[in-house]
Protein backbone atom coordinates (compact mmCIF):
# COMPACT_ATOMS: atom_id res chain seq x y z
CA UNK A 1 0.00 0.00 0.00
CA UNK A 2 0.99 3.34 -0.58
CA UNK A 3 0.63 4.69 2.78
CA UNK A 4 2.87 2.13 4.56
CA UNK A 5 5.27 3.26 6.24
CA UNK A 6 9.52 2.12 6.89
CA UNK A 7 12.22 2.64 8.80
CA UNK A 8 15.37 3.63 6.37
CA UNK A 9 18.71 2.84 6.81
CA UNK A 10 22.12 3.92 4.93
CA UNK A 11 25.16 2.60 4.61
CA UNK A 12 28.06 5.10 3.11
CA UNK A 13 30.87 3.87 1.16
CA UNK A 14 34.07 5.56 1.27
CA UNK A 15 34.13 6.07 -2.65
CA UNK A 16 30.94 8.58 -2.15
CA UNK A 17 28.52 5.74 -2.87
CA UNK A 18 25.71 4.48 -0.42
CA UNK A 19 23.01 1.86 -0.39
CA UNK A 20 19.85 1.53 1.58
CA UNK A 21 18.18 -0.93 4.00
CA UNK A 22 14.24 -0.39 5.32
CA UNK A 23 12.64 -2.49 7.41
CA UNK A 24 8.37 -2.61 8.50
CA UNK A 25 6.12 -4.42 10.37
CA UNK A 26 2.94 -5.28 8.21
CA UNK A 27 0.03 -7.45 9.72
CA UNK A 28 2.49 -9.22 12.21
CA UNK A 29 4.89 -9.65 9.88
CA UNK A 30 8.51 -8.84 8.97
CA UNK A 31 9.22 -6.74 5.58
CA UNK A 32 12.85 -5.53 4.13
CA UNK A 33 13.62 -3.81 1.20
CA UNK A 34 17.25 -3.56 -0.21
CA UNK A 35 19.51 -1.98 -2.85
CA UNK A 36 21.54 1.04 -4.30
CA UNK A 37 20.20 4.36 -2.99
CA UNK A 38 17.69 6.05 -5.51
CA UNK A 39 16.88 2.29 -6.93
CA UNK A 40 13.94 0.12 -6.88
CA UNK A 41 13.80 -1.76 -3.36
CA UNK A 42 12.06 -4.48 -3.93
CA UNK A 43 9.68 -6.04 -0.98
CA UNK A 44 11.00 -9.33 0.60
CA UNK A 45 8.99 -11.20 3.34
CA UNK A 46 10.81 -12.62 6.20
CA UNK A 47 10.44 -15.85 7.41
CA UNK A 48 8.93 -16.54 10.75
CA UNK A 49 11.22 -19.97 10.80
CA UNK A 50 14.29 -17.51 10.37
CA UNK A 51 13.05 -15.56 13.11
CA UNK A 52 15.60 -15.60 16.59
CA UNK A 53 13.48 -13.36 18.80
CA UNK A 54 9.73 -14.15 19.72
CA UNK A 55 7.57 -11.20 17.55
CA UNK A 56 7.88 -9.47 14.50
CA UNK A 57 8.61 -5.97 16.42
CA UNK A 58 11.44 -7.55 18.18
CA UNK A 59 12.99 -9.89 15.07
CA UNK A 60 12.25 -6.30 13.42
CA UNK A 61 14.71 -4.49 15.86
CA UNK A 62 17.08 -7.03 16.35
CA UNK A 63 17.73 -7.12 12.94
CA UNK A 64 17.80 -3.24 12.55
CA UNK A 65 20.83 -3.95 15.41
CA UNK A 66 22.85 -6.04 13.28
CA UNK A 67 22.68 -3.71 10.00
CA UNK A 68 23.60 -1.26 12.49
CA UNK A 69 26.63 -2.89 13.69
CA UNK A 70 27.48 -3.14 10.07
CA UNK A 71 27.58 0.65 9.36
CA UNK A 72 24.10 1.17 8.72
CA UNK A 73 22.70 4.61 9.55
CA UNK A 74 19.08 5.56 10.27
CA UNK A 75 17.74 8.35 7.81
CA UNK A 76 14.13 8.04 9.30
CA UNK A 77 10.79 6.72 7.97
CA UNK A 78 9.75 6.66 4.17
CA UNK A 79 7.35 5.16 1.97
CA UNK A 80 7.44 3.44 -1.51
CA UNK A 81 6.37 3.94 -4.28
CA UNK A 82 4.98 1.30 -7.26
CA UNK A 83 8.25 1.98 -9.11
CA UNK A 84 9.82 0.28 -6.20
CA UNK A 85 11.80 3.99 -4.74
CA UNK A 86 11.93 5.36 -1.38
CA UNK A 87 10.24 8.73 -1.40
CA UNK A 88 8.56 10.98 1.46
CA UNK A 89 11.41 10.66 3.86
CA UNK A 90 10.66 11.89 7.30
CA UNK A 91 14.05 12.42 8.73
CA UNK A 92 14.68 11.56 12.73
CA UNK A 93 17.55 9.00 13.47
CA UNK A 94 15.31 8.18 16.32
CA UNK A 95 12.68 6.92 14.07
CA UNK A 96 11.36 3.04 15.39
CA UNK A 97 9.69 0.39 13.39
CA UNK A 98 6.72 0.75 11.62
CA UNK A 99 3.75 -1.00 12.63
CA UNK A 100 1.26 -1.25 10.19
CA UNK A 101 -1.79 -3.58 11.05
CA UNK A 102 -3.55 -4.98 7.74
CA UNK A 103 -3.69 -8.47 7.57
CA UNK A 104 -1.68 -10.46 5.11
CA UNK A 105 -2.50 -13.92 5.96
CA UNK A 106 -6.00 -15.97 6.43
CA UNK A 107 -9.08 -16.11 4.95
CA UNK A 108 -9.43 -13.17 2.58
CA UNK A 109 -12.39 -12.16 1.31
CA UNK A 110 -13.42 -12.51 -1.88
CA UNK A 111 -14.71 -8.79 -2.47
CA UNK A 112 -11.32 -7.37 -1.63
CA UNK A 113 -9.15 -9.56 -4.32
CA UNK A 114 -7.15 -7.99 -6.76
CA UNK A 115 -7.07 -11.43 -8.83
CA UNK A 116 -8.65 -14.63 -8.73
CA UNK A 117 -7.74 -18.15 -9.51
CA UNK A 118 -8.69 -21.40 -10.27
CA UNK A 119 -6.41 -24.98 -10.35
CA UNK A 120 -7.50 -27.92 -11.69
CA UNK A 121 -6.10 -30.99 -12.01
CA UNK A 122 -6.57 -34.58 -12.75
CA UNK A 123 -4.51 -35.99 -9.58
CA UNK A 124 -2.52 -33.98 -6.99
CA UNK A 125 0.70 -36.06 -8.38
CA UNK A 126 0.41 -34.13 -11.50
CA UNK A 127 -0.63 -30.72 -9.54
CA UNK A 128 2.21 -31.32 -7.27
CA UNK A 129 4.80 -31.65 -10.40
CA UNK A 130 3.78 -28.47 -11.65
CA UNK A 131 3.86 -26.74 -8.45
CA UNK A 132 7.19 -28.27 -7.80
CA UNK A 133 8.47 -26.41 -11.08
CA UNK A 134 7.38 -23.27 -10.66
CA UNK A 135 8.81 -23.21 -7.37
CA UNK A 136 12.41 -24.00 -9.04
CA UNK A 137 12.13 -21.76 -11.59
CA UNK A 138 11.24 -18.78 -9.15
CA UNK A 139 13.14 -20.08 -5.80
CA UNK A 140 16.38 -17.91 -6.64
CA UNK A 141 14.71 -14.74 -6.59
CA UNK A 142 12.07 -14.94 -3.89
CA UNK A 143 11.57 -17.11 -0.53
CA UNK A 144 10.27 -20.25 -1.70
CA UNK A 145 9.60 -23.31 0.85
CA UNK A 146 7.59 -26.23 1.68
CA UNK A 147 5.27 -26.53 4.09
CA UNK A 148 3.52 -29.78 5.56
CA UNK A 149 -0.06 -30.06 5.73
CA UNK A 150 -2.43 -32.28 7.11
CA UNK A 151 -4.48 -35.00 4.99
CA UNK A 152 -2.06 -34.33 2.05
CA UNK A 153 0.32 -37.00 0.61
CA UNK A 154 3.41 -33.77 -0.04
CA UNK A 155 4.24 -30.41 0.99
CA UNK A 156 2.88 -26.90 0.05
CA UNK A 157 4.72 -24.43 -1.47
CA UNK A 158 5.04 -21.40 0.56
CA UNK A 159 5.95 -18.53 -1.78
CA UNK A 160 7.16 -15.74 0.59
CA UNK A 161 4.70 -16.08 2.76
CA UNK A 162 1.70 -17.22 0.93
CA UNK A 163 0.69 -20.71 0.12
CA UNK A 164 -2.75 -22.09 -1.94
CA UNK A 165 -4.77 -23.37 1.07
CA UNK A 166 -6.30 -26.73 -0.92
CA UNK A 167 -8.58 -26.88 2.47
CA UNK A 168 -10.70 -29.56 2.40
CA UNK A 169 -8.41 -32.01 -0.16
CA UNK A 170 -7.29 -35.59 0.97
CA UNK A 171 -4.60 -35.89 -1.91
CA UNK A 172 -6.70 -38.40 -3.40
CA UNK A 173 -8.46 -38.28 -6.79
CA UNK A 174 -9.42 -35.07 -8.79
CA UNK A 175 -8.10 -31.37 -7.51
CA UNK A 176 -9.89 -28.65 -7.70
CA UNK A 177 -9.20 -25.19 -5.84
CA UNK A 178 -10.38 -21.71 -6.05
CA UNK A 179 -9.02 -18.57 -4.46
CA UNK A 180 -7.66 -14.89 -4.40
CA UNK A 181 -4.57 -12.90 -3.96
CA UNK A 182 -4.81 -9.10 -2.65
CA UNK A 183 -1.64 -7.27 -3.12
CA UNK A 184 -1.05 -7.75 0.81
CA UNK A 185 0.49 -11.12 -0.42
CA UNK A 186 2.78 -10.04 -2.52
CA UNK A 187 4.24 -10.27 -6.06
CA UNK A 188 5.57 -13.09 -5.90
CA UNK A 189 2.79 -15.19 -5.40
CA UNK A 190 1.32 -13.50 -8.34
CA UNK A 191 4.25 -14.50 -10.27
CA UNK A 192 3.96 -18.31 -8.65
CA UNK A 193 0.32 -18.84 -10.06
CA UNK A 194 1.22 -17.00 -13.50
CA UNK A 195 3.95 -19.69 -13.96
CA UNK A 196 2.39 -22.67 -12.77
CA UNK A 197 -0.26 -21.16 -15.60
CA UNK A 198 2.46 -21.19 -17.93
CA UNK A 199 3.64 -24.98 -17.06
CA UNK A 200 -0.27 -26.02 -17.73
CA UNK A 201 -0.90 -29.03 -19.84
CA UNK A 202 -4.70 -31.38 -20.12
CA UNK A 203 -4.37 -32.49 -17.04
CA UNK A 204 -3.64 -29.76 -14.96
CA UNK A 205 -4.87 -26.17 -15.86
CA UNK A 206 -4.87 -23.04 -14.24
CA UNK A 207 -7.24 -19.84 -14.91
CA UNK A 208 -5.76 -16.49 -13.21
CA UNK A 209 -7.90 -13.16 -13.78
CA UNK A 210 -8.49 -9.70 -12.82
CA UNK A 211 -10.59 -8.50 -10.09
CA UNK A 212 -12.72 -7.29 -12.57
CA UNK A 213 -12.38 -10.83 -14.52
CA UNK A 214 -9.99 -9.49 -17.30
CA UNK A 215 -7.83 -11.84 -18.41
CA UNK A 216 -3.70 -11.10 -17.68
CA UNK A 217 -1.69 -11.18 -20.79
CA UNK A 218 1.05 -14.12 -21.21
CA UNK A 219 3.90 -11.42 -21.44
CA UNK A 220 3.77 -9.76 -18.41
CA UNK A 221 5.58 -6.40 -19.67
CA UNK A 222 2.06 -5.33 -20.74
CA UNK A 223 0.36 -5.76 -17.40
CA UNK A 224 2.15 -2.37 -16.07
CA UNK A 225 -1.26 -1.66 -14.14
CA UNK A 226 -1.37 -5.29 -12.44
CA UNK A 227 2.31 -5.30 -11.10
CA UNK A 228 1.68 -1.71 -9.97
CA UNK A 229 -1.65 -3.31 -8.06
CA UNK A 230 1.50 -5.85 -6.03
CA UNK A 231 3.49 -2.86 -5.58
CA UNK A 232 5.97 -3.72 -8.38
CA UNK A 233 6.66 -3.13 -11.57
CA UNK A 234 8.27 -4.92 -15.10
CA UNK A 235 11.84 -3.95 -14.08
CA UNK A 236 11.73 -5.25 -10.64
CA UNK A 237 10.06 -8.54 -11.80
CA UNK A 238 11.88 -8.85 -14.77
CA UNK A 239 14.71 -11.45 -13.49
CA UNK A 240 12.36 -13.69 -12.35
CA UNK A 241 9.91 -13.51 -14.86
CA UNK A 242 12.54 -14.09 -17.36
CA UNK A 243 13.47 -17.23 -15.66
CA UNK A 244 10.10 -18.34 -14.98
CA UNK A 245 9.44 -17.65 -19.09
CA UNK A 246 7.09 -15.31 -18.54
CA UNK A 247 8.61 -12.37 -20.40
CA UNK A 248 11.27 -13.12 -23.06
CA UNK A 249 14.57 -13.15 -22.30
CA UNK A 250 16.75 -9.77 -22.92
CA UNK A 251 19.63 -10.00 -25.34
CA UNK A 252 22.49 -9.08 -23.05
CA UNK A 253 25.32 -7.60 -25.01
CA UNK A 254 28.28 -7.94 -22.47
CA UNK A 255 27.85 -11.89 -22.69
CA UNK A 256 28.29 -11.79 -26.62
CA UNK A 257 31.20 -14.22 -27.00
CA UNK A 258 33.04 -11.23 -29.63
CA UNK A 259 36.17 -13.38 -30.62
CA UNK A 260 33.33 -15.84 -32.21
CA UNK A 261 33.56 -15.85 -36.17
CA UNK A 262 30.06 -15.20 -37.75
CA UNK A 263 29.44 -17.83 -40.54
CA UNK A 264 26.80 -16.86 -43.11
CA UNK A 265 25.13 -19.66 -45.53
Amino acid sequence: MASERWLLARFNRSDGTSKDWAIAVIGGELFVRFGTTGQAMQKKAIAKSSWKSSGAAAEGRRRLWEQSEQGYEVLGTCTFGTDGKATDLHSSPAAEIPVAEEATSGPTPMKDADIFFEITAVSWQRLFEVMEEAVERLSDHYECRWSTREGLPTGVPVIEGWTPAFDGHTGVGKVRHAGSLRRANGVAALLFLLTMRLLTSSDVTVNVVKADGGDIGKDLRKEAALLATFESSVDLITPAAEEAGLIPKRIRLSQIDTGQADYWF
